[in-house]
């Protein structure tokens, strides 16, 4: 195996009658037992009746402030929930029991604390049935309202003047298909970046062949732009009314010349023309060039193409429009991945990747490798089995079934990454256009043993001999820190691709590649 198995909490799929008996047994702890003042009998079920029904009306009440039609279904929903629930707890409780964990409930989680609690004390498993079914239309109402319009208005039809021809969607499918979408956009984007390039080349007589090796592409290893963020910040400009795929390809085509910034510098350089003839002497010539840099993508278009002003009040809630698009993009990221970590906006800057890398003591080469690896920093997630070809993969943070044998998120949906040596070799023939083997055994063999004090940024750092151990990772050198602490950036299991300093990094082991020391 590639990597230390790690067994999370959310692994696998959501269990909602699970769920619920949790969130009781919660409850009943928290609350701390039985309420001696509690009433009994017909009083008890009369009062859950009213706490339950209190907390209807609060729902409706919150609901009936969301956006349009989805408000609307909402409160509806939140309604039916609230009363069937009610309903539960007042037939349970009229037989005498269950009075005291309705109690326990109400202090624990209010309301609805109680409603689950009372449910669930009653022995009758028809009751524990509805509880769950109550709970589960709970949390649909929920997801409708939180999400963000150009997601759910093809799911639920709540806003059928824009919903589009799809009559229905698997909202998985939908999420590629919008991933896809957004994706084509920035490669669009990038594409005009590059025309760009040899406009430039071309307007000023430049040579063409030395201008284009002289080329720094950070737009073809960096897509720094996330897709929940993206799906988000277009509803929120829409307020969640009118949205469709095509209007949002459309304002994000508008700002493709905006998406990969160009910049160049004018150079010189001496050449030398070979004479034809044997008697005639060579030729030296001066010719300009042009050293251009297509920058990393500026995710801030994402904002000017939907003419969103971060700090301006979001006219549907009490909140600024950031503060909306980060409410929705959590809400669809917990709904396509379960956490909302994944797929989340990159914390690493252009300004510290090139600052980091300017620190290197080492070789262009080795500079250029650690440029790219650290370039996906917070950018790209772990995922058991992922390998990818060189360059950026668009499938990256869409959701995938994870195929490869041997890990707890086996079988399971998570979004598509890299696992740790599918990263290390992605940056070797993203950087250098060689492979270093797919496999830690494969990268041990096409390595050679260093010690410690011989280790250059590049290196790689292995947890143990491939094949002695059932818990393995691979990693690849990236410095020192101030403090004289080694840095390894890495691919790892819940996280992804980042920086720090583990101590479990026992073997140090140079690829067997021709380096410019």
């Amino acid at each position: 195996m590639d990597e230390q198995e790690k067994q999370n909490i959310g692994d696998g799929s959501d269990n909602f009658i699970e769920g619920a008996k949790k969130a009781a047994e919660a409850a009943k702890t928290t609350g701390g037992g039985a309420n001696p003042a509690a009433p009994k009998g017909e009083t008890g079920a009369t009062q859950a009746q009213q706490t339950a029904q209190r907390g209807a009306e609060t729902s409706t009440n919150a609901a009936q402030k969301g956006a349009g039609a989805a408000a609307e279904t909402a409160a509806k929903g939140a309604e039916a929930t609230a009363n069937s629930a009610a309903a539960a707890v007042k037939a349970g409780a009229e037989t005498g029991k269950a009075v005291s964990e309705i109690a326990a409930g109400t202090a624990a989680g209010g309301p609805w604390g109680a409603i689950i609690a009372a449910a669930w004390a009653m022995r009758n498993t028809l009751f524990k049935i509805i509880i769950c079914i109550c709970l589960a239309l709970l949390f649909l109402v929920s997801m409708v309202v939180s999400l963000p319009s150009i997601m759910f208005n093809y799911i639920f039809r709540t806003d059928p003047a824009s919903a589009g021809v799809p009559a229905a969607y698997d909202i998985y499918q939908l999420f590629e298909e919008m991933s896809n979408a957004v994706g084509d956009c920035v490669t669009a984007g990038y594409d005009y970046a590059f025309v760009e390039v040899e406009r430039i080349i071309s307007d000023g007589g430049y040579n063409y062949e030395y201008s284009m090796q002289a080329l720094i592409n950070h737009g073809a290893t960096s897509a720094e732009y996330d897709i929940c963020y993206v799906l988000a910040a277009y509803s929120v400009a829409m307020e969640q009314r009118g949205t469709t795929k095509d209007d949002m390809i459309d304002k994000l085509t508008a700002a493709k010349s905006q998406m990969f910034d160009v910049t160049y510098t004018v150079k010189k350089t001496t050449i030398t023309i070979l004479a034809e003839d044997e008697d005639d002497e060579d030729a030296e010539i001066e010719i300009d060039y042009v050293e251009c840099t297509i920058h990393p993508f500026d995710q801030s278009v994402i904002l000017t193409a939907f003419g969103i002003d971060l700090s301006a009040k979001y006219s549907q809630f009490n909140i600024t429009c950031g503060e909306a698009i980060t409410n929705m993009a959590n809400a669809l990221k917990l709904t396509m991945y379960g956490a909302i970590r994944s797929g989340s906006v990159p914390l690493i800057t252009d300004d510290e990747l090139n600052e980091f890398i300017d620190k290197l003591i080492c070789s262009q080469l080795r500079k250029d490798l650690l440029t790219v690896a650290v370039s996906l920093v917070e950018r790209v997630p772990y995922f058991w089995g992922g390998k990818s070809t060189a360059g950026w993969n668009d499938d990256w943070n869409t959701p995938k079934v994870v195929t490869s044998i041997g890990s707890s998120s086996t079988g399971t949906l998570r979004p598509y990454g890299l696992d740790c040596t599918g990263f290390t070799d992605w940056a070797y023939k993203t950087a250098l256009g060689t492979s270093i083997g797919e496999g830690s055994w494969n990268q041990w063999e096409n390595s050679t043993t260093i010690t410690k004090n011989q280790l250059l940024p590049g290196d790689l750092g292995f947890m143990a001999i491939p094949g002695t151990s059932a818990s393995q990772h691979v990693l690849m050198y990236a410095g020192k820190d101030p403090s004289g602490n080694l840095l390894w950036v890495h691919c790892e299991w819940g996280i992804g691709v980042h920086i720090n300093s583990p101590n479990y990094v026992k073997y140090y082991r140079r690829p067997n590649i021709y380096w410019e020391e």
